[in-house]
């Protein structure tokens, strides 16, 4: 069980860490990004919620 559970963690980061790269880029806004983050499967695992995306992008967008 605790590999699958690593995986699903694992897979929710990566997907995070693109939509944060596409914010990065200018592919994408702020507001697209949070609607994309809150969409990705497992984010819970992560510790992101609702309340928390906005201090997440803001983090990675500005130490990017």
């Amino acid at each position: 069980m605790s590999k699958t559970k690593q995986w699903a963690e694992d897979t929710a980061e990566t997907k995070v860490d693109n939509i944060i790269a596409k914010l990065t880029s200018g592919e994408i806004t702020r507001s697209d990004a949070r609607d994309q983050i809150m969409n990705v499967d497992n984010i819970a695992m992560l510790g992101i919620d609702e309340n928390t995306v906005d201090e997440v992008i803001y983090e990675a967008h500005a130490n990017a």
